[in-house]
Parts: C-alpha cells; sequence; structure tokens
C-alpha cells in the first residue's frame, strides 16, 4: 500500500506508473480547470467593481432611469456590456472559485489565485476599452465655509497654481497642492478684478473695493511670496462690470483702465508714472498685455479704436480705427502678441469678424469666423469672455482655434490660419465644449459628455482629436470654471467651491500614454 498524501489531488502518490498515463492527465485538467476559474471570476469581480464604481463616481448611483419625478442622466459609457457580462461569467466562475479554493490542493490553488490575479487585470483593461480612462484626483483644496467665497480669477506662476477669492489669494503647489502662502484682501473689502496675461510672472494685480461693483483700489502681489508690494485707491475707477480686462502687467508696469482712460504705475512702487486719454468721443473698455506688448480697445459712436501701448512711455505706438454700421457691436482683443481682435454685429444678419495686426499696426488678414457650415446649420467661433477664466478661443503656434458656438447645430473645433486667415479644419464634436488650455501643440478642452464631462487634446496643426479621460463626479463645474496647466498637470479651477459644491481647485492626473 502507498503512504497517505494530504495535498489532495495535486501530486500523484508514488507508484502512478502501474496505473497508466491517465492520472497526470487528470492532474493537468485539473489544475487548467482551477486557471480558467480564477481568471473569469477575477474578470467578473473586476467588471462589477469597475462597473458599479463608475456609476457611482459619475452618476450619482443611477442613471438612465426616472423615479419620483426625477429623470437621471444617461449611463456611464461601457457600465452595460460591463455588468452584463460580468454577471453572465460571475454567476458560475464565482461559487466555482470558491469551491476551488477550500478543497484540498495547493497547487489548485495556486493556480486559482494566479487565474484570479490575470482576470483582474483582464477586467481593468477590458473595462478601461469601453469606458475610457477615469482621470484621478491628485489633490483638491479645502472646501471653502460659504457659498459667499467665489473665486474671481486665477493665474498660473511657475509650478504654483494662485486663486484669488474675494476675501483672499492662496498659492498651491500644482504637484502636491500645498498652500504657499495666502494674502488676505485688506479689511472688510472684497475683490473684484484680477490682471490678466503678465509679461512679469513675479506680479499680479487685484482690484477691490467695499462690494463686487466698486473696484476703486488696486494691490500688487508678489506671486512667488505672497507679499504686498503696495496698495492704492484708484481715482474714477472703471464704472463698467469687467471681472478681467481692467488690470495689466507688462514690462515691469502695471496698467490700471479707469473712466479717464489708462494709468501706468511701477509694477514693484505703485509710483504713477504715465496716463493715456482715449481718442476723442471714446473711452477706453478694454485691456490686455502679453510680454511687453500692451493692446486697448476704446469704444466710440458706430466705431472702435484698437490701441497699441508703450508700457514704459505710456504713448500709444499705433492705433487701427474700425468703423461699424450701428452701434449694436461688441469686441474682444483675443492675443495681445500678436496683436488679434474680434469684433461682432449683432442682430439677424450679424456677422463675427478676426483682425490680426502685425507690429507696425497694420492689418495682415482680416477673415470671417461665422456662418460656419455644421450639420445642416451655421454656427460661429465663440469669442466671449468667460468672466475670470480666459476665452473659449486661443492663438497658439499661428493659429486661431476654438469652439463654435451651441445653437442647435452641434458643436465643433475649428482652427484659422492667422497669416491668410484660411480655416484649416473643422472637426465636430459629440457634446458642447467648455474651457480650453493650450499644452504645448495640443489644444486641451472639456467635453461636456453625459453623465461625466471627458477631457480632451485636439491637434493645433490638424484639430485631430484623442480622449484622455473621464473626470469623476464632483470635480468640474459647469460654465463657472477655468483649465490650467501647470507643474505638468490639469488643474480646475471652480467658481463655487463650498462644502455643498465641487472643491475650488482640483488637480487632474493625466495618464503618461496619450493617444
Amino acid at each position: 500500500m502507498y503512504p497517505q498524501v494530504e495535498i489532495g489531488d495535486d501530486i500523484p502518490p508514488r507508484g502512478w506508473k502501474a496505473h497508466g498515463s491517465a492520472r497526470p492527465g487528470k492532474v493537468a485538467r485539473g489544475l487548467i480547470i482551477a486557471l480558467v476559474v480564477g481568471v473569469l471570476a477575477g474578470l467578473a469581480i473586476m467588471l462589477q467593481v469597475k462597473g458599479w464604481g463608475t456609476l457611482s463616481s459619475e452618476a450619482g448611483g443611477a442613471c438612465g432611469t426616472s423615479s419620483q419625478g426625477i429623470s437621471y442622466g444617461a449611463c456611464p459609457r461601457g457600465i452595460a456590456p460591463a455588468l452584463i457580462i460580468s454577471f453572465v461569467i460571475g454567476l458560475p466562475a464565482v461559487p466555482l472559485a470558491f469551491v476551488y479554493l477550500f478543497r484540498k490542493g495547493w497547487f489548485r490553488r495556486g493556480f486559482l489565485a494566479i487565474g484570479a490575479v490575470a482576470g483582474v487585470f483582464a477586467g481593468q483593461s477590458l473595462f478601461a476599452v469601453w469606458h475610457g480612462t477615469d482621470l484621478a484626483v491628485a489633490w483638491t483644496a479645502p472646501y471653502d465655509s460659504s457659498s459667499d467665497l467665489t473665486t474671481v480669477g486665477a493665474w498660473v506662476n511657475g509650478g504654483s497654481l494662485i486663486r484669488v477669492r474675494v476675501d483672499e489669494a492662496v498659492s498651491y503647489a500644482a504637484t502636491t497642492g500645498q498652500s504657499q502662502w495666502t494674502l488676505q484682501v485688506p479689511g472688510t473689502d472684497v475683490a473684484c478684478s484680477v490682471s490678466g496675461t503678465s509679461s512679469s510672472s513675479a506680479i499680479g494685480l487685484i482690484g477691490y473695493g467695499a462690494d463686487s461693483t466698486t473696484c476703486d483700489h488696486v494691490m500688487a502681489v508678489d506671486l512667488a511670496t505672497g507679499r504686498q508690494l503696495w496698495a492704492d485707491p484708484v481715482g474714477n475707477p472703471y464704472s463698467g462690470n469687467n471681472p478681467t480686462g481692467v488690470l495689466a502687467v507688462a514690462g515691469g508696469t502695471g496698467i490700471v483702465l479707469t473712466d479717464d482712460g489708462l494709468v501706468g504705475v511701477n509694477a514693484q512702487s505703485g509710483a504713477q508714472q504715465w496716463t493715456l486719454a482715449p481718442p476723442d468721443a471714446c473711452s477706453f473698455q478694454q485691456l490686455t498685455a502679453s510680454g511687453a506688448s500692451v493692446v486697448a480697445i476704446a469704444a466710440c459712436d458706430a466705431s472702435f479704436y484698437v490701441v497699441s501701448v508703450n508700457p514704459a512711455t505710456g504713448k500709444a505706438a499705433w492705433q487701427y480705427h474700425v468703423t461699424e454700421p450701428s452701434d449694436s457691436y461688441q469686441f474682444q482683443v483675443l492675443s495681445a502678441s500678436p496683436v488679434v481682435v474680434n469684433d461682432n454685429l449683432t442682430g439677424p444678419r450679424g456677422t463675427s469678424t478676426v483682425r490680426v495686426f502685425s507690429s507696425g499696426g497694420s492689418v495682415t488678414s482680416t477673415f470671417p469666423v461665422s456662418g460656419i457650415s455644421l450639420n445642416g446649420g451655421s454656427v460661429s467661433l465663440n469669442t466671449a469672455s468667460t468672466d475670470g477664466f480666459g476665452f473659449p478661443a486661443v492663438v497658439a503656434d499661428g493659429m486661431l482655434v476654438g469652439a463654435t458656438t451651441v445653437n442647435g447645430s452641434g458643436d465643433a473645433l475649428v482652427g484659422y490660419a492667422l497669416s491668410s486667415g484660411q480655416r484649416q479644419w473643422l472637426v465636430s464634436t459629440p457634446d458642447a465644449v467648455n474651457d480650453v488650455a493650450v499644452n504645448g501643440d495640443e489644444l486641451a478642452f472639456v467635453d461636456e459628455s453625459d453623465p461625466a464631462y471627458s477631457l480632451e487634446e485636439a491637434s493645433l496643426s490638424t484639430g485631430k482629436v484623442h480622449s484622455l479621460g473621464f473626470f469623476t463626479q464632483g470635480v468640474y463645474q459647469s460654465g463657472d470654471s477655468g483649465l490650467y496647466l501647470a507643474g505638468g498637470d490639469y488643474l480646475v479651477v471652480n467658481q463655487d467651491g463650498d462644502s455643498s459644491s465641487q472643491a475650488p481647485v482640483a488637480a487632474i492626473k493625466v495618464p503618461a500614454a496619450k493617444g
């Protein structure tokens, strides 16, 4: 007789040759079955985890139905096949895996474990194919204590993101979220505007006053340290209602738009250096700076002036007069270097036109950005300001690139060559586009997919789009947000950041492999 072996059927007892070759075949089949059962069980469990987890994070736990008058949005992409397939293969595989787990035979259990691990990785890969990549949140800024503590604007300074709230400015390390410094707005006043693109990334300007409509003071901030450099009242402050476009920094000069014109001050000390009045019968209404280039728009009756200003002297380097058929027009500086300006004529026969200027003030190209045929309708490039969070159109790499307006014909991205004004490409997007940012030779944008928004990138040269992944629920605030690039990661800044809403700042980890 042969001695008893306590490891089940994995290893045959000594002397198995006397019984023929059936025994090793049976052992091999048992191990292969354990491996297959492990793979299927791991696959089913991972698809369940990913499916229900995605449903919770992106759709709040319910989708595609209505109950008690509440309609739930679309289901996240890929969860239907994930959950169905996981149920079909999981019903027999998971119970069988438990049977194999508790039966004797360590080799069998080992093969079961190896199969389960392989199944988990296979489930992750399969779900990624069906659903797409989920964008991980690296960090979030602390929630605000009140819904009244809203964001006025934000800057990127090297590897830092500075959020300007109505009561304070806070700098965060882009990679870790660590608070680097905090600067309070003086007294009980509130911030109401911030400087836009700055030639000197070391200094930012914050407008503030007794309330959001009384922007009668300006202070300068050292963006590296958070130190207040100076704070002064503004004589005859601008009475318009623009959160951006009234303050700028260029070439060491801070520039303030007032109802009297432009005022240039030393950005370090605040000492006034010059003033510039608008052309006769006109008023300055918008200000933009980039590098040492400063551009202001002066509005008149049925016309406006584009004025290039020398930031050191306050002299007008050049000005260009644009006449309009009526006073029903709107304008927007899209870039200060090169100077690119858009003006819209409103009404049923309205048009939208872009002008590109040389360094000497001559117009190098003029082209329409309205009347774009799309899906049987007509759309225009969206050039409207987004209240302190940038614009849906950007100038980069010799191109004007942006999103079209939403008017029932669908959304698209469109790119124009600045040198010729020729449209280079037009790419339809499945959903509305919200927020854009330039990342090298790519235009990043947020696609308002349902139920979870996605982060996409489009080539500036060709318009070819590829997805980076989906936002989880509670990160992105539609319509009141901005997209920034700092420290190699994308950062979302939301206007409202109280505990009942999204975090005020969230850093998004984008997978290294794009495509």
